[in-house]
């Protein structure tokens, strides 16, 4: 027997396919899914659309079920409460959230659902199977999900996302909105007593583009995550770690929360979900300057879901706009333990912001050594400012289609020598890359070089070369090649 629950504020239902204990899920993938409907419209199960990656032996905790049945041919699984057929098949805008074990073993689903399939009388044939969220076999945190926004509530993608640049240097600020902590039912803060120590996760979250990775490398003093205008530039989780004599904090930059169209974008979200529940500290990143968007209002109701403090950053006071107007909107998002504005780009109020993380972190001792900055190798961070140098030189989407790779390093008496692969999709984004006489590769080098100089602090020859991975962003052996395995990062 399958069992179901049903979360009416994040708009889901999870079916779980056995007794889920904490920490069992290790890593997740997406689906397109299809609701299977009785003659009165009611839901009776779930159809999933597997590709040739699921195997059976991960299928099997599902096809012991007496209602779930493979088709072979056309890989659609299709679990239902019974053995009647069903009336219809109503595909679903938002891909189907599918939980693993560490070996690969499907656990369960969370369906996102549209609204019309929300009501009581549609979910009236699942009420015997359903158990509430507290009582559900899951761990604490539960199933967390960001579901894709339908096409006809969408307000949000890539080309939107481009515009909102950064602004200008010369622009005057706005009056500071007056902010005060937050009410909320959570703990009361504890001052800090002489000599102890507090260490800690903390999460950096949002929509693109907000200045998640600026605030991270304007916090350590150091680029440890690139930066550029276009949506999307984080692609995995990165770790900054600020040392204090009183505190160490590890704040995760994570990818940007969108809408993904690829299956590089389903991992950038899902590395970005996962990791919300382990953070002693989740910080919702948002740009003041610009009322809510539909997809702040789907991240903030996810974080409602978390257990670690919640603090809302508004972010960009420095720029001259309706800031004060937009402030309530933002606040009216969630029960926020505290709301902080700064600016990452010119450092305004990071002080006051990194004191509120430390009051709420953990006793404990230090997580990392007191030299380490990040958890990126020289390697990692070397091949992320090619991709930055990329970013900034080169239109339309061919940017959004590039990993670089590193071949080669090599350390000689004088210099380290460097020869990266940049990988493009198609045979035409190769001479965008290249330029006439090869110009662009070489202003693309020369500029990547003299940043990744900086960072080792010695003289380095950097060897570019532009390859052409056909579809690597949908290409589930280019993206383990190219180092997008979930299973890495968590």
């Amino acid at each position: 027997m399958i069992v179901f629950s049903h979360d009416s504020e994040a708009g889901t239902i999870y079916c779980y396919f056995t007794e889920l204990t904490e920490g069992q899920v290790s890593y997740d993938l997406e689906y397109p899914a299809a609701l299977l409907l009785d003659q009165a419209g009611a839901i009776i199960g779930f159809r999933l659309d597997l590709d040739d990656e699921i195997t059976l032996d991960q299928l099997e905790l599902i096809l012991d079920k007496p209602h779930a049945y493979l088709d072979t041919q056309t890989g659609y699984l299709r679990v239902t409460i019974s053995d009647e057929e069903p009336a219809q098949e109503v595909a679903l805008p938002a891909n189907a959230i599918i939980d693993l074990d560490d070996d690969g073993v499907i656990l369960g689903v969370d369906i996102a659902l549209e609204p019309e399939h929300q009501q009581e009388a549609v979910l009236q044939r699942l009420a015997p199977f359903m158990v509430a969220l507290d009582d559900a076999p899951a761990g604490p945190d539960g199933p967390v999900v960001f579901a894709v926004p339908s096409a006809e509530e969408e307000d949000y993608d890539e080309e939107q996302d481009e515009d909102e640049q950064t602004a200008a240097e010369d622009e005057e600020p706005f009056d500071e909105p007056d902010l005060q902590p937050a009410e909320s039912p959570a703990a009361p803060l504890i001052q800090l007593p002489e000599g102890q120590f507090r260490s800690g996760y903390v999460a950096l979250v949002g929509k693109p583009n907000v200045g998640k990775s600026t605030l991270l490398n304007r916090l350590l003093g150091q680029k440890v995550s690139i930066v550029s205008p276009r949506p999307q530039t984080t692609r995995v989780p990165v770790r900054g770690i600020l040392h204090r004599p009183d505190a160490q904090i590890v704040f995760i930059d994570t990818p940007g929360i969108h809408v993904p169209r690829h299956k590089l974008g389903n991992f950038m979200v899902e590395v970005a979900r996962r990791s919300i529940p382990d953070a002693d500290v989740v910080c919702m990143m948002v740009d003041i300057s610009k009322p809510p968007s539909k997809l702040d209002i789907r991240i903030a109701n996810e974080l409602k879901r978390a257990r670690a403090a919640r603090l809302l950053i508004l972010n960009k006071v420095d720029i001259r706009s309706d800031g004060q107007a937009h402030l309530q909107a933002y606040r009216d998002l969630s029960d926020w333990d505290m709301e902080l504005a700064i600016s990452a780009r010119r450092g305004l109020g990071l002080e006051a912001f990194v004191d509120e993380i430390v009051r709420r972190l953990p006793l404990g001792t230090p997580l990392y050594p007191s030299d380490q900055v990040s958890d990126q190798t020289e390697r990692q961070i070397a091949s992320e400012l090619v991709r930055e140098q990329v970013l900034y030189n080169i239109e339309q989407e061919v940017p959004h289609s590039v990993a670089v790779e590193v071949d080669e390093w090599e350390e000689k008496e004088n210099a380290t020598y460097i020869r990266m692969t940049i990988n493009v999709e198609k045979e035409s984004q190769k001479g965008i890359l290249i330029g006439s006489g090869g110009a662009m590769l070489k202003k693309i080098g020369s500029a990547a070089r003299s940043q990744i100089e900086r960072l080792l602090g010695r003289q380095v020859f950097l060897d570019l070369w532009v390859k052409a991975r056909p579809n690597w962003r949908d290409d589930p052996n280019s993206l383990n090649w190219l180092g997008y395995r979930s299973k890495d990062w968590r």
